[in-house]
C-alpha cells in the first residue's frame, strides 16, 4: 500500500478582497493490495477545486467540490479481495465564523 510516486497540489488565488478561487491536485501511483504481489490499484489524478466569498472581515462561506469531474477509482485496499473505491464527487457548504 505504499506507490511509488504520490503528488499533491493546492493553490488558492484571491481575485478580490470578496472572492477566491482554488485548485487542487492528488496524484497516486500504481499500487499493490497486499504482500502477495498479485492485484494492483490503478494510479490516478483527482481534481478539486473551491471559491471562496467574504461576508465581512467576520463570516466567509467556502464552497468546495472533491473529485470535480467524477473520476472512478480506488482509494485503498486491506488485501486482494477488500478493495475500497474513492469517493464519487462530493459538494460542501460551509460558513466561517471568526470571533
Amino acid at each position: 500500500m505504499v506507490p511509488e510516486h504520490t503528488f499533491s497540489l493546492w493553490n488558492r488565488y484571491d481575485i478580490n478582497q470578496q472572492f477566491g478561487a482554488a485548485l487542487g491536485l492528488v496524484y497516486r501511483d500504481s499500487l499493490f493490495t497486499s504482500t502477495s504481489n498479485t492485484v494492483v490499484l490503478p494510479s490516478f489524478t483527482r481534481v478539486d477545486g473551491a471559491l471562496f466569498y467574504r461576508i465581512d472581515k467576520q463570516y466567509q462561506v467556502q464552497l468546495n467540490v472533491e473529485n470535480l469531474f467524477d473520476k472512478k477509482y480506488y482509494a485503498s485496499a486491506h488485501n486482494d479481495n477488500n478493495i475500497t473505491p474513492g469517493a464519487p464527487r462530493s459538494v460542501k457548504l460551509t460558513l466561517n465564523a471568526k470571533f
